[in-house]
Parts: structure tokens; sequence; C-alpha cells
């Protein structure tokens, strides 16, 4: 999917919808347009991944992100007067008046260990462009205050009601022009001091997290196609918690089987016990089960190894030979769902390959996405297994 190419195709004046998923920019818009998305992110390495060289254009319900630079690298940029509705960015923008200013909030807010069962409270300083409202949906953190000037701010964060040995991860939205996403991270513990107004000075990232936050649930009937290399968000769809089912179009008896690599940020297993599949049907952690009854398999992020920053899903032929491989099936798909069916991805360019990774799952920023891969390999899956350090006969 050329992002490109559809806005190239709208008429000046008119609207476009992008479709979901992840697109990686420049997008460039050089006439009068209504550009909108639908849960849809435009990224680029560096440079800015959205550029407006026109009036009379208007953004909305887009996420724009430099992956590779710094947080004050530009991602939007506009040449003429741009609406904004509801835009988030990571990075900085260009042409937007107030806008443009300083952006001085830490990606996250660590607050290590602190008393369980009681309010506790850190202070700090930042920096916004202009007028920005802080909003979280965790009932366990609030923020005063809650509105912030343009300028340097004191601010409070008070978390309360948390039990011991739970991990706190809250995301927390700046609202201005464009909205920015920050993490809250820290552990509730019953030996810990209570945190009294403690001044935080330098955040770090906390990775063994659980997420206190309910993810937002998609509309009735909302579901996602992906395209192959495409990307997306997990949670609006699926939340944390989910199953994936396989099922195709066969031309002779072959057997397919699930396997389930859990890998660190590397791509690298933990040993034979990061390998889950018909042999092994639970992880130690309990958070990925292969179901012998229909071979589906069932996820829950929250209760993944916290040093698992990968799953990758990959799909066998039993016995390949020259007959017995993916040439001998039709429009081999995965099914992601929770109710009913969220994502979906067909693998329509496998051939005589016996083996094929579906698609990864994986961590970035502090947030589980989708990865569509459909990679087919005829040397088969143990060659597979052995890319990821597992070794097997």
């Amino acid at each position: 999917m050329d992002v490109n190419e559809l806005i190239a195709g709208a008429a000046a004046g008119g609207s476009v919808m992008l479709p979901s998923g992840e697109f990686e920019g420049p997008v460039v818009i050089e006439k009068p347009l209504r550009v909108s998305g639908h849960n849809t992110t435009i990224w680029a390495r560096n440079g800015a991944a959205v550029k407006v060289r026109s009036n009379g254009v208007t953004l909305e319900d887009l996420r724009v992100e430099i992956t590779d630079g710094s947080a004050c690298d530009t991602a939007v940029e506009a040449d003429f007067l741009t609406v904004v509705k509801n835009v988030e960015v990571l990075g900085t923008v260009r042409g937007f008046g107030a806008a443009d200013g300083k952006f001085d909030v830490p990606k996250t807010i660590a607050l290590g260990e602190f008393s369980a069962d009681e309010e506790n409270s850190w202070r700090l300083t930042v920096t916004v462009p202009e007028r920005t409202e802080i909003r979280c949906s965790a009932r366990e953190v609030r923020f005063s205050p809650d509105v912030l000037q343009a300028g340097k701010n004191e601010l409070s964060v008070y978390v309360s009601g948390i039990p011991a040995q739970t991990f706190l991860y809250a995301e927390i939205l700046f609202v201005s022009t464009f909205t920015r996403r920050i993490y809250l991270t820290g552990k509730a513990s019953q030996t810990a001091e209570k945190a009294n107004l403690r001044a935080i000075f330098a955040p770090q990232t906390l990775t063994d997290v659980i997420c206190l936050t309910a993810a937002k649930a998609p509309a009735k009937g909302d579901k996602i196609v992906l395209q192959k290399g495409q990307r997306t968000a997990l949670l609006p769809y699926v939340g944390s918690r989910f199953s994936v089912y396989f099922s195709c179009v066969k031309k002779c008896a072959a057997d397919i089987d699930p396997y389930v690599f859990l890998l660190d940020k590397d791509g690298r297993a933990f040993g034979d016990g990061s390998l889950i599949f018909f042999g092994k049907e639970r992880s130690d952690c309990g958070g990925v089960r292969y179901c012998p009854d229909d071979g589906h398999i069932e996820i829950d992020l929250s209760a993944v190894d916290y040093r698992v920053e990968k799953i990758t899903l990959a799909y066998a032929v039993y016995a390949a030979d020259s007959v017995n491989n993916f040439s001998a099936v039709s429009s081999p798909k995965i099914s992601i769902c929770t109710d009913a069916e969220r994502i979906s991805f067909v693998m329509d360019e496998l051939m005589s390959e016996s083996c094929a990774v579906a698609a990864e799952f994986y961590l970035y920023k502090g947030e589980w996405k989708i990865s569509a891969v459909g990679a087919g390999y005829i040397s088969g899956i143990a060659k597979l297994c052995n890319s990821f350090g597992i070794d097997v006969e």
C-alpha cells in the first residue's frame, strides 16, 4: 500500500481515508485535502514523516513518528496553515505556531519502588510549548495540575491503591494541538518507603511490567485485514489476550502445525523452552499455549516472561517433501480473535516452501504490535529453529 499514491489519486478539495496499519513516509501533501486515518501510523526513520506543501489541508486521526532519530527531530512539517485534529506525534513539529515550541517531558517516567496500598507522590519539572491537558485512564494515577501552561511547569504525580508486588504501567497523554504519549512505570512493594513528593531526576526504562489500564475496546465488528509487510498496534483490536487460528484450503491431506518462538530483543531464544508446539503445549511463564484439540494458539501478553520482546509465529507442513508442502494448500490464513475475528492475514505468496513465518508480535517503545510477515522457507522448521538458537534433530 502506497499512501502517497492514495493521496495523489484524491481530488483537490476532497478527502482521503488512509487504511489501518503502519506505513513508511515521508508522506507529502501538495493540494488542499482532508487526510484522515483509522488506527493509522505514518513513520520515518529520520526526517519529517508528513510534509504539508499546500494550503487547505486537514490532518486528523493519525499517529506520526520518527523511529531512528531523537525526540528533537521533526515528525510533521507544514509550509501552510494546516488544521490538526487528533494527531499524535513522536518528535517535534514545524509550521504550527505555538505548537512548534519546546516539549521537554521524559518519554518514560520511572517511579521505581513505592509503598503498596498507600498514596505516594513525586514531583518533576516539565516544559510544554502551549496549554496542555494531561489525561490518564488509570484510576490509580492522578496529576496535579492536570492542565499545564506554556513554558516550564512544576508537576506532581500521585499513585495510590496498588497492591504489593504489582508492576505499574500506565499510558499518559499530553494533549494540545498535537498529542504526545508517555509511559509511567514503577512497582508497589510492602517494604518500600512511602514516596512523599519525591523528586524525579533521571527517568529509566522498566521492562518487566504489567498493564493496569484496559486497552481501548474495538468497536463491534471492527477488524483489519493485513497485507504482507504491514504492521499495526495490537491493543486497539485485541487487547493483551487473544487466540490465533490457522485455516486454508487443502489439495491433499497435509498436516500443518503451529510453532511459537519466544525471543529476546535480538531475536534469540532463551533455550529449548522458548519453543511452544505440539511437543510442548505451554510456555513456562504461562503466556503462550498450544491447544491440541484444534491446533489454535492462545497468547496472553501480560503473562509472558518480561525478557520476551518478540513472539514469532510459524507454521510447518508435517513430513514435508516435494509434493507435501505449501503448494498443496491455497489461501493459508491466520485469524487473530477475541470474541470474533479482529485481525487477519492471508499468506498468498507461498509456493513449495515447507514452513512459513506468518507473523511477529513485537514490543516497540512499550507497545505490542504485529507485523504480517508471510515468509516461506524451503529448508524446513529445523533450520528456522536453528536460526533462533534452538538445536533440534
